[in-house]
């Protein structure tokens, strides 16, 4: 979030999603209730606006007056002068209502939680925009002057980056229909995204968010606030680093890879991590659990500390962050959401074989990878097409400009290793909440 200030010395100041400073702001939030919590999964995360502004409020005032934006609304800000905010930053991460009968904020929550006097102290919107559709003239002189484009360039509102990666990933034409594909935007950390026709009500998964992604259909983002970050914490910190790095192949990742294949032998790969439990919490669970001050847990570690350790440990890394996908969408289903039948990965995890693979076998359902790598760039690509009025809609721009690339179905050997392996992830979960119930009453 960027927030614009009056005082010259002290004119933006930027909050990162990933700040957790405010966990108390969003623990008081959640001791609330308040029925607009059920768009968020029942609580908000630290990571959302309201617990940001509120800590900003409290400790730096000044920044919580002026404007408040998320960075897409910023952007297009500055690039035509238009103070209109995308319906889907300000649903998902700013507690904005809305539905079919429109958008607006729910001043009865502000008071509530304690910012009732926030839309007039700052300017946090209140001119709403659907994905892609067009904002006034297009491009001012100045914005066009500092980017070298033309003036008058017709530009669109935005996306939170990991929804543009929705936008540029799920839309391509297919077997499967829209509401049984997940986009899985994996890197620094993942976000899981789920459409559908009807609005689904998932605890400790955010949403249903009308509009946010694909216009008529409500969105629902479950996520992990680590993922890729989680896999270099756990690498670069093993005795065996050094020796990885030495090890052929284009990258760490890529090495470790090599080097599993060649301990597996002729067997799965995926086994040779059965004895090896990882609860991938290190940087709290946004979903489905969404308890930002949850730990991670490793469960068998040996004194070995060599290279082939350290390689079984990123596997069962890995395989935990698969399998916690799974838990989201479990809990997706149990709530009523249509059954996933294909997941769409894209981002930097999507360039690593072996996670693709995983995902396919742990969840039991075939992957598809975009034939573009760079989704996130597409995605923002088929809103600039929808606001220059190439396609009627952002559905007919997604069908038109994404495409599938390749596709792998689950190894169906796999499947009672990988549901014993999330019985006992789902286990090793359940045990770190006993353990922080029973230190926690002490």
């Amino acid at each position: 979030s960027v927030s614009e200030e009056s005082d010259p010395e002290n004119e933006r100041n930027i909050i990162v999603w990933m700040d957790h400073r405010a966990s108390d702001e969003a623990e008081r939030i959640n001791a609330t209730n308040h029925n607009a919590l059920r768009t968020v999964g029942g609580a908000v995360s630290p990571e959302m606006e309201m617990p940001k502004l509120a800590w900003l409020r409290a400790r730096k005032p000044a920044a919580a007056a002026g404007k408040a934006f998320d960075l897409a609304d910023y952007l297009t800000w500055r690039a035509t002068s238009e103070n209109t905010r995308s319906l889907c930053t300000t649903v998902c991460k700013w507690n904005l209502s809305a539905d079919a009968s429109g958008a607006r904020w729910d001043d009865d929550f502000l008071r509530t939680v304690g910012l009732g006097d926030l839309r007039d102290r700052c300017d946090v919107g209140e001119i709403f925009g659907a994905p892609g559709a067009p904002l006034g003239t297009g491009l001012t002189a100045a914005a066009a002057a500092d980017l070298g484009l033309a003036p008058g360039a017709a530009v669109g509102v935005g996306l939170i980056d990991a929804h543009a990666g929705g936008v540029g990933s799920v839309g391509a034409a297919g077997p499967t229909p829209l509401e049984g594909r997940l986009a899985l935007v994996a890197g620094t950390s993942c976000c899981h995204m789920a459409s559908s026709r009807a609005p689904v009500f998932c605890p400790g998964v955010w949403g249903p968010y009308r509009g946010a992604m694909v216009p008529g259909t409500y969105l629902n983002e479950g996520g992990q606030s680590a993922a890729g970050l989680l896999l270099d914490h756990v690498v670069t910190t093993h005795p065996a680093h050094a020796v990885a790095d030495a090890l052929p192949g284009a990258s760490t990742y890529d090495k470790l890879n090599r080097r599993l294949a060649v301990l597996a032998g002729d067997a799965p790969v995926a086994a040779l991590a059965r004895h090896v439990h990882v609860d991938p919490d290190f940087r709290g669970n946004r979903s489905p659990l969404a308890d930002p001050c949850r730990a991670g847990a490793i469960v068998g570690l040996t004194t070995d500390d060599g290279v082939d350790a350290l390689a079984v440990l990123y596997l069962a890394t890995l395989q935990a962050l698969c399998y916690q996908t799974r838990h989201i969408v479990d809990a997706l289903e149990a709530a009523g959401h249509p059954p996933i039948q294909e997941v769409v990965i894209t981002g930097g995890l999507g360039k690593n074989p072996l996670f693709v693979r995983t995902v396919a076998d742990a969840l039991g359902v075939r992957v598809a990878l975009p034939a573009e790598d760079e989704a996130v760039l597409l995605g923002s690509a088929v809103l600039g097409a929808c606001s220059a009025g190439e396609y009627p809609n952002l559905e007919a721009a997604m069908a038109a400009m994404t495409r599938y690339g390749s596709s792998i179905a689950p190894d169906p050997a796999l499947k009672a290793f990988h549901d014993a392996k999330y019985s006992c992830f789902r286990k090793l979960s359940a045990l770190q909440t006993e353990l922080w119930e029973t230190m926690g009453r002490v």
